[in-house]
C-alpha cells in the first residue's frame, strides 16, 4: 500500500453548494489534500462563495468561484465548460447542494415539492449528464454525491419526511449511475451523514413554533448548537453511540478517500459517515 494514492495531487474537482458548511469543507478538504477545486453556488451575493475560492487559491491551489442554477441545464452546461477551461480537465465531481423544506409531507403544496426536487434530484441528475461525457472519454473521474442517513431510514422528524426522500433517491441515482459509467472506469459514491455542524439554521424558530418539542435538557454532553440538539433530539441520542455530532474535517476527509485512487475499487457505495447511527 502507499500512501500517495490517497493524494489529490493533480486532480481537477468541482464542488457544487459549496458556499457554506458541508460543501464548504468538502472543497477546502479536497484541496488540502492537494486538489484543484472550482466551487459553484447559486447564491454569491454575500461574497461567501467567493471567500472559499480565495482560501483554496491560498493553498497554491487553482480555484474560481462560478454562481450557476443547477435546476438549469443551459447554467449546468456553462458551469461545466467554466470549470473545464479553468482547471483544464475535470476528475471529480462533488454534489453537496442541498434544499430544505420544514413542511410535513402531507402538508407541502406542488412549489415546495418542485423546490425541493429541482435541486436535490434534477439538479444531482443534471451535474451527472454534463460531466459523465468529460470522465468517459477520459476513462475515469469520481462522482460523490451528498445523501444522507434519512435517505436510508424514515426521517424521525415528519418535517423531513420530503427530504428523506428526495436523498433516497439521491441514494437509488448513485447505484445506478455506478451501474452505468463502471465500464468506464468511473466510479460514483455517496456520502449519508447524520448529525453535521451546521454554521446556521433556524432551529430556534423552529422550537418558537413548537414549544411542546423544546429538550427539556441537552441531549448530547458537549456544547451543543440549537440545531444540534434539535438534530440530536429528532433523531433519537441512542442512535449516535460517539455521542456528538460530526465535523465538517470528519466529512470531507470521506470526501476526499473517494475521490482518491485508495478507493480506486469502490463505487455504487452509501458511505455512512453517521457516528454509528446504523449500528
Amino acid at each position: 500500500m502507499s500512501l500517495k494514492q490517497f493524494s489529490l495531487e493533480g486532480k481537477k474537482a468541482l464542488v457544487v453548494g459549496a458556499r457554506r458548511n458541508m460543501g464548504k469543507g468538502f472543497a477546502l478538504g479536497l484541496a488540502e489534500a492537494g486538489a484543484d477545486v472550482v466551487v459553484t453556488d447559486l447564491a454569491v451575493e454575500d461574497g461567501a462563495l467567493q471567500s472559499v475560492a480565495d482560501e483554496i487559491s491560498e493553498m497554491g491551489r487553482r480555484s474560481a468561484a462560478i454562481q450557476a442554477d443547477i435546476s438549469s441545464k443551459q447554467s449546468v452546461s456553462k458551469l461545466v465548460d467554466q470549470t473545464v477551461s479553468v482547471l483544464g480537465g475535470l476528475d471529480v465531481l462533488v454534489n453537496v447542494a442541498v434544499m430544505y423544506h420544514r413542511k410535513a409531507l402531507p402538508d407541502l403544496d406542488e412549489d415546495g415539492w418542485d423546490q425541493l426536487t429541482n435541486i436535490n434530484l434534477k439538479g444531482y441528475w443534471l451535474m451527472h449528464q454534463a460531466v459523465a461525457p468529460i470522465m468517459q472519454a477520459q476513462r475515469s473521474g469520481s462522482i460523490i454525491n451528498l445523501s444522507s442517513r434519512g435517505g436510508l431510514k424514515a426521517h424521525a422528524d415528519k418535517g423531513m419526511g420530503n427530504y428523506a426522500i428526495v436523498k433516497a433517491g439521491v441514494t437509488m441515482m448513485t447505484r445506478q449511475y455506478c451501474r452505468y459509467l463502471g465500464p468506464d472506469n468511473v466510479r460514483v459514491n455517496a456520502i449519508a451523514p447524520s448529525l453535521v455542524e451546521w454554521e446556521q439554521h433556524p432551529a430556534g424558530d423552529y422550537y418558537r413554533e413548537h414549544p411542546e418539542k423544546k429538550p427539556k435538557s441537552p441531549p448530547l454532553k458537549p456544547k451543543l448548537s440549537d440545531l444540534e440538539r434539535f438534530e440530536a433530539w429528532s433523531t433519537g441520542p441512542e442512535n449516535l453511540p460517539l455521542g456528538r455530532v460530526a465535523t465538517f474535517e470528519e466529512m470531507a476527509n470521506a470526501a476526499v478517500f473517494l475521490a482518491s485512487d485508495a478507493s480506486s475499487y469502490i463505487t455504487g457505495t452509501i458511505l455512512c459517515v453517521d457516528g454509528g447511527y446504523k449500528a
